[in-house]
């Protein structure tokens, strides 16, 4: 079965790059910049341009209501935007919001004023915006200004207050640890500066709950610093007979980030982690894990460094760019039995447009740890954001995971009105996936034989009441279906 997925993935793949070349431009308008409300342009005056998504909308429906024939809007646009290139945009004008502030909006845009009006920069801008999660519909417009430059318009459709500001419910579905259940309130969006405040409660059955605070602020003071703060509490309820396990755990953590470079293209970070947790859990000493192993209370300190990079179209279900993450966090304990541990990870992800295809994702992320680690912080290698589909068996401290995914996007952004509400956007992505990891003891030590593979499919549904969720079903070896439902992006 993971073979036979494999094969189609390969097929298919050779089969786009042979209609056209793999980074074309052509091919990034197909598959990363498809949405409605796109980019267009006019030579008339501001509020004229304004209006521009819906007599553009009518002309390139498909079909169905409010979706898009892609191939005919992106040649459209080219032809809309050609007497514009290279033009120096005079003004940047927002239109249509009511909640977000302006700079919240132009702050993100790669487009600046008094720079050359750039096709791709406006293409990234589109796309970018409407993934910030706060907006139905996004176009973006241009228009000749008297002094010879041009005059950009920025239009956008905001996603009701209800559904930015209400507590919903959370449910994820792990075919090894079952259900867990929940609600959380997220405030996006929060005082029109895209701020998120979230709290969130979640239960695994009866085997333990927990909950958090956090609040996130991509912009400190209208500066280009990143600032996120979480308070979180955790208690165990049903207590294994042989292993060791936090038993309750409470704390919070604060991170700074500081941006290395001035591109919001190609963005580069470097960000401060600290934490305090104060836990209760059973630990043995030695090799003797029993239920007869004594409980610490601990104070545990934990500082690290954090390196980024950041070229996505978008950062809740990306087409093209690549995401890089490197960190490094130490543990020590400050207060009870004396510990100190280390976490290493890093991911990589790279995202390849392929026209009608969709996106080819290459994904390659990794853990080690060392130092005194606790019996419970030793990974396992299956679940849902780690080794889909594979039986979670044996523990070690350094782990692999390589996937391939493919993403295809089979319902555009589907846009309708509720009464008394507003407008309402749905879109729904397809996946294939295969992935393949190992799980060792010692970091040098992953030879051939380590190494599972696992493949499966599933969807995304991108909409308002969450940003992303996920339905995925793995396959691994044997043949056996693992069903997952999740909360939130895996790439």
């Amino acid at each position: 079965m993971i073979a036979r997925i494999l094969t189609i993935l390969v097929i298919l793949i050779v089969e786009s790059a042979s209609t056209s070349p793999l980074f074309s431009h052509e091919i990034a308008q197909g598959a990363g910049w498809s949405h409605p409300g796109g980019v267009t342009s006019s030579a008339e005056s501001a509020p004229r341009a304004a209006a521009a998504p819906t007599w553009l909308r009518n002309r390139f429906k498909s079909g169905a209501d409010d979706a898009f024939d892609n191939e005919a809007w992106c040649e459209e646009i080219g032809h809309r935007l050609e007497p514009f290139y290279g033009c120096t945009v005079d003004t940047i004008i927002v239109v249509g919001n009511t909640r977000t502030r302006r700079e919240t909006i132009v702050r993100e845009m790669a487009t600046r004023e008094g720079a050359p009006l750039d096709e791709e920069l406006i293409r990234r801008d589109t796309t970018y915006l409407r993934g910030l999660g706060y907006f139905s519909e996004v176009d973006i417009c241009a228009a000749r200004t008297a002094t010879g430059g041009c005059l950009i318009t920025v239009t956008i459709t905001e996603r009701p207050n209800l559904f930015m500001k209400y507590p919903y419910p959370v449910i994820n579905y792990d075919f090894t640890d079952g259900v867990s259940y929940g609600f959380r309130w997220t405030i996006k969006n929060f005082r029109g500066h895209g701020e998120h405040l979230s709290i969130s409660v979640l239960k695994r059955r009866d085997l333990d709950h927990g909950g958090g605070i956090s609040w996130n602020v991509p912009w400190v003071g209208g500066q280009r610093l990143r600032f996120d703060t979480h308070l979180y509490t955790f208690r165990k309820l049903e207590e294994p007979e042989s292993e060791d396990f936090i038993k309750v755990r409470n704390g919070g953590s604060l991170n700074i980030g500081i941006p290395i470079t001035k591109s919001l293209v190609k963005q580069v970070w470097i960000s401060s982690i600290l934490s305090f947790e104060r836990r209760e859990s059973r630990l043995s000493r030695g090799d003797n894990i029993s239920a007869d192993a004594d409980y610490y209370q601990q104070n545990i300190v934990s500082t690290g460094l954090q390196l980024s990079y950041d070229s996505r179209d978008n950062v809740l279900a990306a087409f093209r760019g690549v995401f890089g993450r490197y960190s490094i966090v130490r543990n020590t304990a400050v207060y009870g039995l004396a510990q100190q541990y280390t976490f290493y990870h890093f991911e990589n992800h790279i995202y390849i447009p392929l026209r009608w295809l969709g996106s080819l994702i290459l994904a390659f992320d990794g853990d080690f740890r060392d130092g005194d680690l606790p019996e419970f912080f030793r990974m396992d290698l299956g679940g849902r954001n780690s080794l889909r589909g594979y039986d979670r068996s044996g523990k070690g401290t350094a782990k692999l995971i390589q996937s391939l995914q493919l993403r295809k996007r089979i319902l555009e952004p589907y846009i309708f009105d509720i009464p008394h509400i507003g407008k309402f956007d749905i879109t729904m992505n397809a996946i294939v996936f295969v992935d393949n990891g190992a799980l060792s003891d010692d970091i040098t030590d992953f030879d051939g034989s380590r190494f599972h593979t696992t493949g499966g499919f599933g969807f995304e549904i991108l909409s308002p009441i969450q940003d992303i969720l996920r339905f995925e079903v793995a396959i691994a070896g044997k043949g056996e279906a693992a069903f997952y439902l999740i909360s939130g992006a895996r790439f």
